[in-house]
C-alpha cells in the first residue's frame, strides 16, 4: 500500500473541497428587478438554491472521504511501524539464541 499517496489523495480531496466551498452563489443579486424579468430571475433563484444545497451535500460527503483517506494512511503507518518492531525484534531474539 503506497501510504504516501492515500494520505497525498486525502490532503487533495480537502483542498478540493475547500476550492468548491468558495465558490458561493449566495452573493449573486437574483432580483427580478435587478435581472430584468421576472421568470429569469425565479430560474436563477431556483438554480443557486439548487447550488448552494448541492455544493453543501458533495462538501461534506467530500470532507469525510478526505478524513478517511487520511485516517487510513495512518492507520497503515501504524502497522507498518508495528511490523517492523516485531521483525527487529523477532531478529535480535533470532541472533541472540544463535549465540546464546
Amino acid at each position: 500500500m503506497d501510504i504516501e499517496a492515500l494520505k497525498n489523495a486525502g490532503l487533495g480531496a480537502a483542498d478540493l473541497m475547500a476550492l468548491l466551498e468558495s465558490h458561493r452563489v449566495d452573493n449573486i443579486d437574483r432580483d427580478a428587478g435587478a435581472m430584468g424579468h421576472e421568470g429569469l430571475s425565479a430560474a436563477l433563484t431556483s438554480f443557486c438554491e439548487r447550488w448552494a444545497l448541492g455544493v453543501k451535500n458533495l462538501t461534506k460527503d467530500g470532507q469525510g472521504l478526505s478524513r478517511n483517506l487520511i485516517d487510513t494512511a495512518g492507520a497503515y503507518l501504524e502497522v507498518d511501524h508495528k511490523v517492523a518492531a516485531d521483525m527487529e525484534r523477532i531478529a535480535q531474539s533470532t541472533q541472540g539464541g544463535a549465540h546464546g
